[in-house]
């Protein structure tokens, strides 16, 4: 069956002894959660390791190891609590925090970009730990909910060293399950926290072997047969068939924070060439692509930047109308795109740019269905237009590699893949897109005046005078068609008709979202 949630699907009844749960897109290549800014390793992480805020199914933010007070804008005080215990016993304590958030803000780490703006960080009593910023950023409080404000114990995490986070060493962490065992190649399993501090949050399911299913229809037969307890992420290629399925549920969270991004994936090559750039562009059509291969699970895009960013419960009216209007502009120029007229102008410009049939290398996830169908329809429009598109399918750790590794992109000309923002705030976005430090910033983008602009707006308290900002950044980024967000995601999960309790809004990647899902009588 098909059930459309916003934020929770139903509530657990009773503890499970043992699931098998399918990640989303294969094995992780760490669980250390300063570098999982993917989905396997995020949703492992921060099922392991509690944060400092908890990020709630509906995007509020509660408490959680601390609360935190700011008496003014450029200080953050978090107040711990006292008696959290990691896995090994040891208390949580100050040095802890510090030493784990050092971790997430350091320029090295995958995610430090969003905390560029921090100054210190500093232990200001056994249970208080003070943050002072550089200049005022409303991004950062909200970043401690999720992998910014995840928590490791510090003498572990220093004795393991670079190792911290594989499979030899693993991590230690104060969450309600435990890394069990990490078998290489085959699985990860967690298992449930017995001393776990918060009782109102504890594990229902006692084991979860998480498998790295990436096959599309393997998947599906797994799921169908009961072998599988339940995913996110499921492949929309698959809808139709679990839909059908009388051992569990399809269930549509929406609104998601997900969108289908298509990234020039090198400064240099062939797009490098902006005529050519320009021209691939012209060719790819989104509706196309939502109408063939998502099963009513995704919508047309037409910025970098994902719509629900501005356009969600959270925005203000008078904000909401700023975002439109600026996204109407980019919708009516490129909604054509993918068309005729469109094909046969970029046809035009590539021959007038000197391109000669060199070859265009998309990389996708080998065995996903639909990536590979959206990859064949953009091969396919380019070609109309006399681009020489070929399709590269990556394994798994290669192609996860590949979001945050330039060298893992050698070779690419662009890089397929479903992305997401943990919060409903365009600055996030923004700031790992266009950040000239950020690994995520492919083709090296960089413009003082965007950046200028991007900075006041991280400092910038008014909600309209901020979206003015923000807007004046998307104009400057979208001129590089360095990548676009072509497609709104739904959130799809399936849930065995066993268990209940499921976080099925976005919001599960950057919560402890396993620990919900118990018997469903």
């Amino acid at each position: 069956s098909q059930v459309k949630t916003a934020t929770v699907y139903g509530a657990a009844h009773g503890s499970v002894s043992s699931v098998i749960w399918d990640l989303p897109f294969g094995e992780p290549s760490t669980l250390n959660p300063p570098d999982t800014a993917n989905y396997s390793s995020a949703l492992i992480a921060d099922n392991l390791c509690d944060s400092l805020l908890l990020l709630n199914p509906n995007y509020s933010i509660s408490p959680n190891l601390a609360t935190l007070t700011q008496p003014n804008p450029l200080t953050l005080v978090f107040d711990l609590r006292k008696g959290v215990k990691f896995w090994d016993g040891h208390e949580m304590t100050s040095k802890d925090v510090a030493y784990s958030l050092k971790q997430t803000f350091s320029p090295n780490a995958v995610i430090g970009a969003l905390f560029s703006d921090v100054k210190s960080v500093t232990v200001t009593g056994e249970f208080q730990v003070t943050v002072h910023l550089k200049q005022s950023n409303g991004l950062i409080a909200t970043g401690m909910a999720g992998l910014g404000g995840d928590i490791q114990e510090a003498a572990f995490a220093q004795k393991a060293g670079s190792k911290l986070g594989t499979p030899k060493v693993g991590l230690m962490c104060s969450g309600p399950y435990e890394l069990a065992k990490w078998n290489s190649g085959n699985d990860i399993v967690l298992r449930a926290n017995p001393n776990y501090w918060n009782s109102a949050h504890r594990a229902h399911i006692k084991s979860i072997t998480l498998d790295f299913i990436t096959n599309s229809t393997t998947l599906a037969e797994s799921l169908k047969s009961g072998q599988i307890s339940g995913a996110y992420e499921i492949p929309p290629s698959v809808i139709p068939a679990l839909e059908k399925s009388s051992t569990g549920h399809v269930i549509f969270g929406v609104p998601s924070q997900e969108y289908l991004a298509l990234d020039v994936a090198n400064p240099g090559g062939v797009l490098g060439n902006m005529g050519v750039r320009k021209a691939f562009w012209e060719t790819v059509n989104s509706k196309q692509l939502s109408e063939a291969s998502y099963n009513g699970s995704a919508q047309s895009n037409y910025t970098d930047l994902v719509e629900t960013a501005w356009n969600n419960a959270a925005t203000s009216p008078a904000v909401k109308a700023l975002w439109q209007k600026a996204y109407d502009g980019f919708r009516n120029a490129r909604k054509n795109w993918g068309s005729a007229s469109s094909i046969a102008a970029a046809k035009k410009l590539a021959l007038a740019s000197g391109y000669h049939g060199q070859p265009i290398v998309i990389g996708i996830l080998a065995g996903d269905q639909t990536m590979a169908l959206d990859a064949e329809i953009i091969q396919s429009n380019a070609s109309k237009a006399g681009l020489n598109v070929t399709i590269h399918a990556m394994q798994p750790l290669a192609y996860g590699n590949a979001s945050y590794e330039s060298s893992a992109r050698a070779g690419l000309s662009l890089y397929l893949a479903p992305q997401f923002n943990v919060t409903p705030n365009p600055l996030e976005q923004m700031g790992f897109d266009e950040g000239p430090s950020s690994v995520y910033n492919y083709t090296g983008f960089k413009s003082q005046t965007v950046q200028n602009d991007l900075a006041k707006a991280f400092m910038t308290a008014d909600p309209i005078a901020r979206a003015k900002l923000e807007i004046a950044v998307q104009q400057g980024f979208e001129s590089s068609l360095a990548a676009e967000s072509i497609l709104q995601l739904d959130e799809v999960v399936y849930l065995n008709s066993k268990l209940s309790g499921a976080i099925t809004s976005f919001a599960y990647l950057d919560s402890p979202s396993l620990a919900s899902i118990g018997a469903a009588h």
